[in-house]
Parts: C-alpha cells; structure tokens; sequence
C-alpha cells in the first residue's frame, strides 16, 4: 500500500520527529517531506499525524520497535 520512503517517513513521525527532522534523517527536503504525507494521509484515510500512525502500525508498515 504505501512505498518504502512513505513508511521511512512514517516511522520518523512516529518517532516524533518534524517534518525538517524527518527530511534531514532520510536525506530529502522538508518539502518533499510534506508531499510524502499527503499521500500517505490520502492513502491511509487519515486526518492527522497521530491516525496515519496508527494506521500503519496496523497495516505493518511500520513497527512500535
């Protein structure tokens, strides 16, 4: 369902991480960032940080660990 990169940057927001966090960490801009997660939000049904969280520790995409 989602793309490698989007659980990269889904598991940076897990971790709590903002937007230029995520983006140093993976390499991207803080833009690119931003377009990753509207898709995921799109994809996942989500409204918010927290619900596209979840709804990947649901689907697997990313871990609690």
């Amino acid at each position: 369902m989602l793309t490698p990169r989007e659980c990269q940057v889904l598991d940076g927001i897990k971790e709590g991480y903002s937007n230029r966090m995520v983006g140093r960490a993976l390499g991207i801009s803080e833009r690119t960032v931003k377009v990753h997660l509207h898709s995921i939000f799109i994809k996942l049904g989500a409204a918010s940080r927290t619900e596209a969280v979840i709804s990947g520790i649901r689907n697997g995409c990313i871990s609690l660990h």
